[in-house]
């Protein structure tokens, strides 16, 4: 039997040559954070710069995908001296940074940390982020993650990570996927899998169904935030 979900991974793989489509459609969503311009030396506008905060292997996996697909992908950490392997593996133009540095060079942040990581984020870096549009990917582990495991699932994980990043355009997505089973770039485009994802802001949705179709995936939206307490 034909489902709902199946008919879209259909007209997912049809759509898939239309990228670069998306990708204006990425830069028309982002146009209140263009404004900000990037350093004379980088070429790449704000809207299609990636944030890559985390170089663990979800970051990996997907900054990889998003580098291929012409995006300028910048993987931050608190050492970003010790990513030469990640870039290099990653090639297409992406680099290593702060994370001072790589927020402040991008329109679209990717957080790719233990779930107990965001709170320092937060208060370090949260003001600079306002504005942006923030994928968060985490989750929360009660046996890795502490206390905050426990707060985060009572209200949702995505709610409680929203309410750390107040003023993002946020979008949770990915973290049901396993950072081994994405696609190398050069088969997105016979993957077949599904991406739900949920906003606190429906302007950001061709943003984050660019971004899954991207990685090879088929966006499933499941509306706001409070929707995603399975994720």
């Amino acid at each position: 039997m034909t489902t709902p979900y199946s008919r879209r991974a259909q007209s997912a793989r049809v759509c898939r040559p239309l990228r670069w489509l998306s990708m204006l459609l990425l830069g028309v969503a982002l146009v209140s954070t263009a404004v900000q311009a990037a350093p004379a030396a980088e070429k790449a506008p704000i809207s299609s710069t990636i944030a890559v905060i985390g170089a663990g292997d979800m970051g990996q996996a997907l900054g990889n995908l998003w580098a291929a697909a012409g995006y300028r992908v910048i993987f931050a950490t608190r050492h970003p001296d010790t990513l030469g392997d990640v870039v290099e593996r990653a090639g297409h133009g992406a680099r290593a940074a702060t994370v001072a540095d790589a927020i402040e060079q991008a329109g679209i942040i990717v957080l790719a940390v233990p779930y107990a990581a965001e709170p320092e984020i937060a208060q370090a870096h949260g003001s600079a982020m306002k504005d942006k549009v923030l994928v968060n990917v985490d989750n929360a582990f009660e046996h890795r993650d502490g206390e905050i495991a426990t707060k985060a699932e009572a209200v949702g994980e995505a709610v409680y990570s929203a309410r750390l990043f107040e003023g993002t355009r946020f979008i949770r997505a990915f973290n049901l996927k396993s950072a081994h089973s994405f696609p190398a770039p050069d088969a997105i485009e016979s993957a077949d899998f599904e991406v739900p994802y949920t906003v606190n802001d429906d302007s950001v949705r061709p943003m984050a169904e660019a971004l899954i179709h991207d990685t090879g995936g088929t966006p499933v939206y499941e509306g706001g935030l409070e929707n995603a307490r399975e994720y």
